[in-house]
């Protein structure tokens, strides 16, 4: 199969490219200079799938003599286990029980495990996430809704692999909007976009509906990690992702609030490049 070069145009038309985010190409992709530039100057990682869904990173030339290594699809380990041992009693086990799962690659626990039923409330959020997607493919908007959601998947990917992988995970962004400017619009989106506050009604209509569902739920993957990583002491152990899902629930409330003032025929372009 012969090798097909992507170019940074064509990265820039065809993915969502937001900060510390991945993308998944076909195994022939080739990258030109400027379209992999592109990619590190924004900490995008690549994962190239061939015809059996198989997924590698492309590397140097290792022992092997192979350019690329086959990896798991989230956790990015080519390594398998040499055992696999109990999160309950530490011990080494032989093999995985139907009441255990993955808390690692290398330990067990058993499924209703506080990590375990957080992973499964992220996992909720991430299919309707691509639910609403696919719903926006027929939305005759501006495309910068759908590029914006594009995003926000992206980072609730990110959010899922900082947990599984025990990572930080990097402030997120939705297209040029860092996690500060999010913030600050969402606080205060009458001064930014120039329409106030809402509260989700019917003559609202579909659109803003879907998101906003999907905003009810990254709400309660919020809640989720703040019973599993807010302590009795009120100490806060991963500050990274409470405030990545408190982004992004503020990123979908923004995009609610664009799809309305698009609707009543605002230029959310313009306004976009007005933002300060």
């Amino acid at each position: 199969m012969n090798d097909k070069f992507l170019t940074e145009t064509e990265l820039r038309e065809k993915f969502s490219l937001t900060w510390g985010t991945e993308i998944h190409l076909p195994y022939n992709t080739r990258l030109t200079p400027s379209a992999s530039q592109y990619l590190s100057d924004r900490k995008i990682s690549v994962k190239y799938i061939d015809e059996q869904g198989k997924v590698f990173i492309k590397n140097d030339v290792n022992a092997d003599g192979k350019k690329e290594k086959k990896v798991h699809p989230l956790t990015t380990s080519d390594q398998r286990p040499d055992a696999l041992y109990c999160g309950l009693c530490n011990n080494k086990i032989e093999t995985k029980s139907d009441v255990l799962t993955w808390l690692d690659s290398n330990n067990l626990v058993p499924k209703n495990h506080p990590r375990i039923a957080f992973r499964g409330k992220l996992d909720s959020m991430i299919s309707y996430a691509v639910l609403v997607q696919n719903e926006f493919v027929n939305y005759d908007g501006p495309e910068i809704i759908k590029r914006f959601l594009a995003d926000i998947r992206s980072n609730m990917g990110n959010v899922l692999k900082a947990e599984v992988k025990d990572e930080t995970i990097e402030p997120i962004f939705m297209g040029d909007f860092s996690d500060d400017s999010i913030r600050k619009i969402s606080h205060n989106p009458l001064k930014y976009l120039g329409y106030d506050h809402i509260v989700p009604e019917l003559s609202h209509g579909k659109w803003i509906a879907l998101v906003n569902y999907l905003r009810s739920i990254v709400r309660e993957a919020e809640l989720v990690a703040a019973n599993l990583y807010i302590d009795a002491s009120l100490k806060v152990l991963r500050p990274d992702i409470m405030r990545a899902l408190n982004r992004l629930s503020s990123a979908l409330y923004i995009v609610m609030i664009m799809i309305l003032i698009a609707e009543k025929g605002k230029n959310l372009d313009q306004v976009i490049g007005e933002i300060k």
